[in-house]
């Protein structure tokens, strides 16, 4: 099966440099950035400038438990259809003739790791896009799907100009993410129940191709989101002193959890409980940060 219908190697043939351009443009449906974004979301809520109208704690949990769906679901499709990545032996080739340290970003950008069915950028750009798109309150409605769509369509079309995935991978991606979007938001509804939808999905994943890294992880994302939030009583809203408490908090933790996993390589099981507290800490760190804001403002006050 040519899952890409010819496009691949017509793409190919573009310049290095536009190449470079798109491995920029990628970043915006990479995990890092995503991930990111939604934390922030969910910390700073309503008091961020000019978008946090209408973004509840509430919200801001659904759209991180949006971002774990895009990691099992993606995770749980590969390992069950194990289709394989383009050859990118000539993209990596290329980058010998970039200056450092543009070379080095590009070769990690179009070296990709792991299965190529279904794009996991594809996915997981339409899932939290979508969510934040349905989330916020700037704009219109129709404004901000539009957004999020086209995002969607520019990091799914830089997918392919990097040779990373076929089309079929980014067309597949992009549609099964629009349909758990739809499920989460009108048939699902609340943040437990989106990520008990994860735990599900991950749990097929391990079983599918066993305990991996990736599937761990998604795992781990979604137990500690159902268990952390269902635990919550009731998150406050935010302050700006609350949040900014929070980030100051919560960045260094999540900072040295990721470098841990990255330098550590610790066990598959071992990553799924770190994922787990990551996602629970995140949940969770907004009551410790507005308290301590309360504290702070009653002793100068």
């Amino acid at each position: 099966m040519n899952r890409g219908v010819g496009l691949t190697e017509l793409l190919a043939e573009l310049p290095t440099a536009v190449a470079v351009c798109f491995a920029v443009v990628t970043q915006l449906g990479d995990f890092w950035f995503v991930s990111t974004l939604s934390v922030l979301a969910y910390w700073f809520g309503t008091v961020t400038p000019r978008l946090g109208d209408g973004l509840s704690r509430k919200r801001g949990a659904t759209v991180l438990a949006l971002l774990a769906s895009a990691a099992a679901v993606s995770v749980s499709l590969k390992v069950l259809f194990a289709f394989p990545r383009p050859p990118s032996a000539g993209m990596v080739a290329a980058a010998s003739g970039l200056p450092w340290p543009v070379g080095a970003f590009y070769e990690s950008v179009v070296t990709g790791r792991g299965y190529g069915f279904p794009s996991g950028h594809a996915t997981t750009t339409v899932l939290v896009w979508g969510g934040l798109a349905w989330a916020l309150q700037v704009g219109t409605r129709r404004q901000r799907y539009a957004v999020a769509g086209g995002v969607a369509a520019v990091v799914s079309l830089s997918r392919l100009v990097l040779g990373v995935h076929y089309l079929v991978d980014v067309v597949a991606g992009s549609a099964i993410a629009v349909t758990v979007l739809w499920f989460a938001l009108t048939k699902l509804r609340t943040p437990a129940r989106v990520f008990a939808f994860v735990t599900v999905v991950a749990a097929v994943g391990v079983v599918a191709g066993a305990l991996t890294r990736d599937t761990a992880a998604a795992l781990g994302l979604g137990v500690g989101g159902l268990v952390v939030w269902t635990a919550l009583d009731e998150v406050p809203a935010p302050t700006r002193r609350g949040a900014a408490v929070t980030a100051g908090l919560g960045g260094p933790m999540l900072a040295a959890l990721t470098v841990g996993v990255l330098a550590l390589e610790p066990p598959d099981p071992v990553i799924g409980l770190l994922t787990a507290v990551g996602m629970g800490a995140v949940l969770s760190l907004p009551l410790v940060g507005e308290r301590v804001a309360k504290k702070s403002l009653r002793e100068t006050a």
